[in-house]
């Protein structure tokens, strides 16, 4: 079967057929036709050659298409115009001369009603316009296009519809006996001239995805493996290209290799503004249904080609847990290369590391695969394996000659120790010749690592094989101070027993204690079994402060009252030390404080700690409508919306996933010039808004107010671009500043829909 040849634009040819178009459209205005009823076909005549120029430009048609496939489809075009234009004379035949000799209101009032009816007709039937100018394909597809089931009344049909009807207007008004005098004809056909071609471009732009078919439940249910493509019925196909897409992406595999028989390019790219951007071979390697992907096969497609950084069999790897078995069989037996590594470095043998079943990794293997390939991380599939626990991969890698060390790369053991407690995986890379201290990044070994996750029963194989107690890392850190910051006491008593050496201290001067005390997971007993391993807490650190002094700065009054008894606490630390072995942190006192609006109180406890860091983390919490008092404290009280939480979202755009609930405090925000800019601020807040079903005039308007203070109008966080989410608002004041921002009104959504 010959491939078609794929779409690229033609400027050459727009410009001809624009030209021609021009000329056609003025053809009333030559002196020798002015009073001929034949002068106003050239007008009519001009649309298929405006519509082309359109194609040709934004090159949605073949490049090299002969004249046997072009003219059909402008004979197709001229039909459909001829038609419309037929639509509005017979609709306006009555009432639009009645109008002119009378000019009462009932005349006007038909002339209207006639004229919407068009319009209604036009939008029931903009999928037709759509398709034969943007695809053409004869009066064949014109009537699929005309016949479909699907969904046509949308934004996007209604503006088709527009463009069609102001290109029927000038027209008609150009040439209707009594509407317009010499002068006013003239600048009517020259405003037609300059109209008509950009109505044409919109038309086309508009027109890309056209309405989904309805499928029955019947044929969801049917098995893909019994239909065969010839059987697959097209009620309304639309353009094969973007069908395929459509259903591949849907896993309808019966359906796209229907849409190859009726001439889908195999090879066609997704458009460049679609969200989904893999390829069909991509697509095809992951449906349950191999039979798109053989067809493809077939029909010659790349199997290498790399796209959106992934080939099909990078996908295939890369997507399904336990491995997709046939996928990868048939891409590998027809030539697809398993050396070929995605944008974080990672082989198909590394996605398949994480598989279940280690029939893809055989595979892949026997398929000439790189065992020790290195990823941007610098783990191998090895590594890989081991840091998903995945210890049956890792045997049987190992078993087919992986290393677990590599020149410039990751060990194996850091991957295994810094996982769950499970010392099987540490235990069979020990077995098969792992170096104990082999070291990682930051010189780190996976005796720290181990420390670090708290799994003491990795750390004790680990010391059991010989690691080395007090060796140190990039900053200086031991196995002992990595277990302090943990707050580990399981992990310090293994290490008890391998003698660590106390004194030692960090490249900052800190020992173990000091870490420990710096750290939000370290308990009273914990500094206790410190000390009594004989770790100094008297030993100052570069910066002069001591393991108490570290303390007081986090605010861990336990361990304030653990070193120093008789230092004095705030009233209401040292009530809840006398009640009990709890600890409150200096937040969860100030939010209490706030909740109680025991502002004196909450104003002493930012005396203890970081005043703009506690206030700002209270931010989100007191954002409600029956909280802005507090709100306004926090503010006033050093409070930075723009710093980011626990290096999470800054409290602005925290707040904006509240969505109505925080417009007051928002408001305040911006009254206080704290700029809403970011990437998807104004899609989360708007996408909250619709999803508590909030939209009054307050929201909207604190909306455009973030869109002239510099919000994003484009990009989108949460898979609905922010002119779909106001649109869904019913909110037309942003719809139109969002339109008037460059928003594309065809862009897609997470779902593909415009």
């Amino acid at each position: 079967m010959a491939m078609p040849e794929r779409p690229a634009r033609q400027p050459l040819r727009a410009t001809l057929a624009l030209l021609a178009g021009i000329a056609l459209s003025l053809l009333p205005l030559l002196p020798a036709l002015a009073n001929l009823t034949v002068a106003w076909l050239g007008p009519w005549l001009a649309q298929p050659l405006f519509a082309l120029a359109a194609a040709w430009w934004l090159g949605s048609r073949p490049a090299g298409e002969e004249a046997g496939r072009w003219f059909p489809d402008a004979v197709a075009l001229a039909l459909l115009w001829g038609a419309a234009w037929l639509l509005a004379v017979v609709a306006l035949l009555l009432p639009l001369p009645l109008l002119l000799r009378t000019g009462t209101l009932n005349a006007a009032l038909g002339t209207s009603a006639s004229a919407g009816l068009v319009l209604i007709v036009l939008w029931r039937h903009w999928p037709v316009f759509a398709r034969a100018e943007r695809q053409g394909g004869g009066l064949a597809a014109m009537q699929e296009a005309a016949s479909g089931d699907g969904e046509v009344a949308t934004f996007n049909g209604l503006l088709i519809a527009l463009a069609v009807a102001s290109v029927l207007a000038l027209v008609l008004c150009a040439g209707w006996n009594g509407i317009a005098d010499a002068q006013l004809r003239i600048a009517l056909l020259i405003t037609q001239v300059v109209v008509a071609p950009l109505m044409h471009l919109a038309i086309q732009r508009l027109g890309r995805t056209l309405p989904r078919v309805a499928h029955t439940e019947a044929e969801s249910a049917r098995s893909t493996s019994d239909i065969a493509p010839a059987q697959f019925v097209f009620d309304d196909i639309g353009d094969p290209n973007l069908r395929i897409y459509a259903a591949a992406r849907a896993g309808r595999a019966d359906e796209a290799v229907a849409a190859l028989a009726h001439g889908a390019d195999p090879r066609r790219l997704p458009d460049a503004d679609d969200r989904d951007q893999r390829s069909l071979p991509v697509l095809a390697a992951v449906i349950g249904d191999a039979s798109l992907l053989r067809q493809l096969i077939a029909r010659g497609v790349d199997l290498n080609l790399m796209h959106a950084g992934l080939t099909p069999l990078l996908a295939a790897t890369r997507d399904s847990w336990h491995g997709r078995v046939e996928a990868v069989t048939i891409l590998l037996a027809n030539g697809a290369d398993a050396r070929f590594a995605d944008g974080d470095g990672n082989t198909p043998l590394h996605h398949a590391a994480r598989s279940s079943d280690p029939g893809v990794a055989a595979r892949l293997l026997d398929a000439n695969a790189l065992i020790d390939a290195l990823n941007g991380e610098g783990f191998s599939p090895l590594g890989v394996a081991c840091e998903a626990g995945n210890w049956r991969l890792a045997r049987f890698l190992l078993d087919r000659g992986a290393r677990s060390e590599h020149v410039n790369g990751q060990p194996a053991l850091l991957a295994a120790a810094a996982g769950d407690d499970d010392s099987a995986g540490v235990q069979l890379l020990l077995k098969n010749k792992a170096r104990v201290d082999a070291r990682g990044t930051d010189e780190q070994t996976a005796l720290m690592l181990a420390c670090d996750a708290n799994n003491p029963d990795i750390v004790g194989v680990l010391l059991d094989a010989g690691a080395a107690v007090d060796a140190r890392d990039a900053a200086g850190m031991t196995a002992l101070m990595h277990a302090a910051r943990a707050g580990s006491e399981s992990v310090l008593a293994r290490l008890a027993k391998a003698r660590p050496e106390p004194a030692l201290v960090d490249n900052d001067g800190r020992n173990a204690l000091a870490i420990a005390c710096a750290s939000a997971d370290a308990e009273p007993s914990l500094v206790r079994a410190l000390i009594g391993m004989g770790v100094d807490p008297q030993l100052a650190s570069h910066d002069g402060r001591r393991a108490f002094d570290h303390a007081l700065a986090a605010g861990r009054w336990r361990l304030v009252a653990e070193l120093d008894p008789n230092h004095p606490l705030p009233e209401s630390v040292a009530e809840d030390l006398a009640a009990g072995p709890s600890e409150r942190s200096p937040a969860e006192l100030l939010r209490d404080a706030l909740v109680a609006r025991q502002f004196e109180r909450a104003e002493a406890l930012l005396k203890f700690g970081d005043a703009a860091a506690l206030s700002t983390a209270q931010l989100q919490e007191f954002a409600l409508e029956a909280d802005l008092d507090v709100f306004d404290w926090l503010l006033a009280h050093g409070a930075d919306a723009e710093a980011r939480v626990a290096n999470a979202d800054c409290a602005l755009f925290a707040l904006l996933d509240q969505g109505a609930r925080a417009t007051g405090a928002l408001q305040r925000l911006l009254d206080r010039a704290v700029p809403p800019t970011g990437a998807g601020g104004l899609a989360r807040y708007l996408q909250a808004c619709a999803q508590d079903d909030a939209s009054s005039r307050a929201q909207e308007q604190l909306a455009l107010t973030m869109l002239e203070r510099g919000a994003d109008p484009f990009a989108s966080t949460t898979g609905a671009p922010p002119l779909h989410l106001a649109v869904r608002l019913g909110w037309q004041r942003l719809a139109q500043l969002l339109l008037g921002s460059g928003c594309a009104p065809d862009a897609r959504n997470a779902r593909g829909i415009t």
